[in-house]
């Protein structure tokens, strides 16, 4: 019996419908969860930190210009408007180290982008006195 390739009943259980792949799913929600991470993190740090980060402002842009003669920048960090401007893409996909949970990775270079705004070492940020 020909059922065509409409037909993908297995087992009596009806129509079978297309699972979305892990690229599908992350693809959704990989933006917002990285604007969650950065806003949390930076939540903290104002809190942590009011006397040098209470005006901490910050904005997230997929990928900086680019230079031959540079290295691709994860972060920039802008003393006089007290900004830090994340670069999402390469901070997910072009890291030093990978590391594997990604919220890490984009806590650290949250952090790493504060401590340069302030000329702060990171880890004075992480583990505060």
């Amino acid at each position: 019996m020909d059922q065509g390739p409409i037909s993908r009943d297995r087992h009596g259980r009806g129509m079978r419908r297309p699972l979305p792949s892990k690229l599908f799913h992350h693809g959704i929600a990989r933006k917002h969860f990285f604007e969650d991470v950065v806003a949390e993190t930076c939540d903290y740090l104002k809190e942590a930190f009011p006397e040098k980060l209470s005006k901490l402002s910050w904005e997230i842009e997929d990928v900086p210009q680019v230079s031959e003669q540079e290295p691709i920048r994860r972060f920039l960090a802008n003393k006089e408007k007290m900004q830090i401007t994340l670069y999402r893409i390469p901070i997910q996909r072009i890291g030093k180290m990978r590391i594997s949970d990604p919220r890490l990775q984009i806590e650290q270079a949250v952090i790493s982008a504060a401590a340069a705004l302030i000329d702060a070492d990171p880890w004075d940020l992480i583990h505060p006195n």
